[in-house]
């Protein structure tokens, strides 16, 4: 293990979730693998969306399990994902979200080596709904995706890249050279990419398309979580919380976390899963107390809807309340990758079902969106719902 770098193991990732097709790999076999965070290495899964939650996983998420960024996720979750890599801060949704801002007119991004031409949206029909899907190319590897300034913004792992895409048209309007990113936030009116296949952060100006600040010296894993006036990162690989002030682009805070995975924010909480199941980070006093729910030992991610957490174990996705650890519903959805919310719905990508929509009132299923290949990362706008295919390097609209 000790001959291979880092870089060449998460090159061998990036060819497993492509071809995770062709090769007939076993059922649950991507997603386990989606749900690990930087500790790739050693093998071990992290607690979204997207351990992008990514999934570092989704959310989300490849390495401990976004869980989206998702796994804990890093790729992702990828996974992220969710965690990531959801988990995120996004616009639109029923949860904590930051609001775009007026939309700035981006200064011709830097030439990428190698990039292709712009890809050309196709129109299709998926189920009863309408859809776009764009063909970012097998070799990109996108992850995270989000809504900011105007735009819509993929991390694109393999290609090395932050794109930008016009939210009508998918027209591509920049691409930003940023090595192995994985999740997406937004915050002091930037937005901020994580290092999945690397350390830091990557602040991106949205007024030139260009990187303009690295935060941090360790392996990020889950997605960033803008709160309290700070963004916060996961650093799984350190046993770490770093508390990062985003107006000076510096660590002010190194938290203690062995154990814990990426971050979400819930009724107003950070919550993380650690050795006592779900705990919650007092930014005070730097300590974690456990909630009460003690079954998210090693959940593949974490995600919250702005007043509740979902946690994705094994098999079943859990609804629980942040205060009490009291278990609020329950749905049995093997393949969960990473969700994410808005308007009193929760959009979850499953491998084998597509996209599945969840009436938060009801628990209960609204219907399935057949989104062919692997649909990992999710992120709903005022139209539309945006999902990331990591494995099939696809961009795909849903409209809603």
């Amino acid at each position: 293990m000790d001959s291979f770098s880092t870089e060449q193991l998460d090159r061998q990732l990036g060819d497993w979730l492509r071809d995770e097709h062709w090769m007939g790999a076993p059922s649950g076999l991507v997603e386990d693998v989606f749900a690990q965070t930087s500790r790739t290495r050693q093998l071990r899964r992290w607690p979204i969306a997207l351990r992008t939650s990514g999934v570092r996983s989704i959310d989300g998420s490849r390495a401990r399990a976004w869980q989206l960024a998702s796994g804990f996720a890093g790729a992702a979750a990828i996974v992220l994902i969710v965690v990531t890599f959801a988990f995120v801060v996004r616009s639109g949704r029923t949860g904590p979200a930051t609001t775009p801002g007026p939309s700035p007119t981006p200064s011709p991004s830097p030439t990428v080596p190698g990039s292709t031409a712009p890809p050309t949206p196709v129109p299709t029909t998926l189920g009863t709904v309408g859809a776009t899907s764009l063909d970012l190319g097998i070799s990109s590897g996108p992850i995270g995706v989000t809504e900011a300034f105007g735009s819509i913004w993929t991390a694109n792992l393999d290609e090395g890249t932050v794109r930008r895409f016009d939210p009508a048209t998918m027209a591509d309007l920049g691409r930003v050279p940023a090595q192995g990113v994985g999740m997406l936030a937004e915050a002091d009116g930037a937005l901020w990419a994580t290092h999945q296949g690397g350390i830091g952060l990557a602040r991106i100006d949205p007024a030139t398309n260009t990187v303009v600040a690295e935060v941090g010296e360790d392996p990020p894993c889950g997605a960033p979580v803008a709160a309290f006036g700070s963004l916060w990162q996961s650093a799984c690989d350190a046993g770490a919380i770093l508390r990062i002030d985003p107006a000076r682009n510096v660590v002010t805070d190194r938290i203690p976390a062995a154990g814990y995975g990426p971050l979400v924010l819930a009724g107003g909480r950070l919550i993380a899963s650690g050795p006592a199941g779900l705990a919650s980070l007092d930014p005070a006093s730097r300590a974690f107390t456990p909630i009460g729910y003690t079954d998210a030992l090693e959940p593949r991610f974490l995600a919250s809807d702005g007043d509740t957490v979902w946690v994705m174990g094994s098999t079943e996705l859990v609804r629980v309340d942040p205060t009490t650890g009291q278990v609020l519903a329950t749905l049995e959805y093997p393949g969960a990758r990473s969700i994410s919310f808005a308007d009193a719905t929760g959009w979850l990508t499953a491998a084998g079902d597509g996209v599945v929509e969840i009436d938060l009132a009801t628990n209960q299923v609204r219907q399935v969106i057949p989104v062919p290949g692997a649909p990992n990362v999710s992120h709903p706008t005022a139209g539309a719902l945006w999902i990331t295919d990591f494995s099939g390097g696809r961009l795909w609209r849903i409209d809603r």
